[in-house]
């Protein structure tokens, strides 16, 4: 083996630990009543103060408030990306590179890319032909994102 696919092989197997350690002391802290985890599938075990991180270092950007701000007045239900961008009235682009940034925002932070906000790509569309991304919060999370931002 060369040493760049031993060296990917291990940076990968950092990233799979920090990964498990970052859930395992969501599951803990749970355990122990001092923070609650709430897990969301695809995007991993979540806890308040894991919000409260995100949020912090995203909240400078209208795209990322746009899409918090949609998916928490309107928990569990689905929006589009038309949706978020209709509320942040940003450029297309522009929110499609605010989506990224939070998604390096949170690699950064917890070695994963992953939000506190379930998304899928939706269906198509009849009468555009495009399909657009789709958007959800947890009510358990909107909760606390009301809650963090008071």
């Amino acid at each position: 083996m060369d040493h760049g696919t031993v060296r990917s092989a291990v940076v990968a197997a950092l990233a799979d630990l920090e990964s498990s350690k970052t859930k395992l002391m969501g599951v803990l802290a749970e355990i122990d009543g001092t923070d609650t985890a709430i897990d969301l599938g695809r995007q991993g075990l979540w806890t308040k103060a894991q919000v409260a991180l995100l949020w912090s270092r995203a909240n400078h950007l209208p795209g990322v408030r746009a899409l918090f701000e949609a998916t928490a007045e309107r928990p569990n239900e689905k929006l589009t990306f038309s949706e978020i961008l209709q509320r942040s009235g940003l450029a297309e682009r522009q929110q499609s590179n605010e989506h990224a940034a939070l998604s390096r925002i949170s690699g950064q932070l917890f070695n994963e890319k992953r939000w506190p906000i379930e998304n899928s790509q939706g269906g198509t569309d009849s009468a555009t032909g495009k399909a657009e991304m789709l958007y959800w919060m947890d009510s358990r999370v909107a909760a606390w994102w009301r809650d963090i931002t008071r």
